[in-house]
């Protein structure tokens, strides 16, 4: 009755956001963050990718393919690594609103791609996490707006899936694009990694991102690369790129402050509870968005990675209970309550850590019948250790 009920609600809510969606876009065709990725990669097939960070060329190119005279401004503009720009240049074929809806279906598939690799469970259960996902404000805000962190999931998942089958190269290359798309996200993820000593998925992650940069660099030369560092000092002007940040707890040391202690913890976490990899995933990911400077509403969806990937095994009920939690947090965001979430995300770096104790001394719930990571089998109350 109660995964009926959960179902029933998520599904309304998905639907919800999928008739409020083609209201807006009906409504405002171009209004939407795809279209500053669209002018990025019309920019470097017209006038050659040393230009993508140009405000001035922006600005013209927008003026030309939208209705905004006025549509590059410090909330708006393209600041993302290249790779972005080079994924969407099979969209700029098409008009802007047909290339929107066109990203929507690719980014959907994305996201579904990726609950396909990692989510636990069968029947009703499994599909009701998916829907939820859906039912979420902030990935109805990051599909409303044409936003990018589906296909951050997407890499992880990707990623997660290599490293159980052990194919270090390939899970060490999605990770590497997964950073190029939005490091914000991941940052702190390679290092997790390394310092629990899973380095082999490191090293080719370090060889994809050194040859990812290399090309970068060779495509954009001195002008882009001095346009980049212009176009970031521009956009760092405006607070708002902050907003999911601790910056909410005060700006400047306090938050800095926050934010390294909260990466530092993360990390140290991750070398301490190395015998867990579901764990140092979850700890790399939710430490590099606590220690993030630049983050928005549209971001907390990457929370669902690691989210999927702990509900593979058995969990305690407080780490069950703060991912439910976790859920109403992030739809309060909807109605400008930052907070929480940002509070949430600071309990769940500690909750991690915790994770093997609260499972000897807490009561746990079974996850009996799901696939565990890396071939680990169930430990049996009896047989885990006094001291994990």
């Amino acid at each position: 009755m109660w995964l009926s009920a959960v179902a029933l609600i998520a599904s309304l809510t998905a639907i919800d956001g999928v008739v409020r969606r083609i209201g807006h876009f009906v409504e405002q065709p171009y209004d939407s963050d795809f279209r500053l990725n669209y002018v990025a990669a019309k920019i470097g097939l017209t006038y050659g990718w040393s230009h993508i960070y140009d405000l001035g060329l922006e600005q013209q190119v927008m003026a030309k393919v939208t209705p905004y005279a006025n549509g590059i401004n410090t909330m708006h503009n393209y600041v993302t690594p290249p790779l972005l720009a080079w994924i969407h240049v099979p969209f700029t074929f098409l008009a802007v609103p047909a290339g929107f809806v066109a990203w929507v279906i690719f980014t959907t598939a994305a996201l579904i791609a990726a609950w396909w690799l990692v989510c636990p469970g069968t029947g009703l259960a499994r599909v009701t996490i998916l829907v939820i996902a859906f039912a979420l404000w902030p990935m109805y805000y990051a599909f409303t707006i044409g936003q990018t962190v589906m296909l951050t999931i997407a890499c992880l998942a990707a990623c997660w899936w290599f490293l159980e089958r052990e194919r270090w190269a390939a899970a060490g290359t999605a990770l590497a694009v997964g950073l190029f798309i939005k490091p914000q996200l991941i940052l702190l993820l390679p290092l997790a990694l390394l310092v629990s000593g899973h380095w082999r998925p490191v090293v080719y992650f370090a060889a994809a991102s050194a040859a990812l940069a290399v090309v970068s660099v060779v495509m954009l030369g001195p002008h882009g690369i001095a346009t980049y560092e212009s176009s970031v000092s521009y956009t760092s002007t405006d607070s708002r790129h902050g907003i999911l940040t601790f910056a909410w707890f005060g700006r400047g040391v306090v938050a800095t402050s926050i934010e390294v202690t909260l990466g530092v913890v993360a990390v140290a976490l991750a070398w301490y509870r190395r015998e867990r990899m579901d764990i140092v995933f979850a700890l790399g990911i939710v430490g590099s968005t606590a220690s993030a400077f630049y983050l928005h509403e549209y971001d907390v969806p990457v929370f669902l990675l690691p989210a999927w990937i702990l509900l593979r095994r058995h969990l305690s009920v407080p780490q069950r209970a703060w991912i439910a939690l976790g859920i109403v947090c992030a739809q309060l965001v909807g109605i400008g309550f930052i907070r929480p979430i940002l509070l949430w995300e600071a309990g769940w770096i500690v909750l991690l850590g915790c994770e093997p104790w609260l499972l000897v001394r807490a009561p746990n719930m079974s996850a009996a019948g799901l696939r565990l990571p890396f071939g680990e089998r169930p430990v049996a109350v009896s047989q885990r250790p006094a001291r994990p």
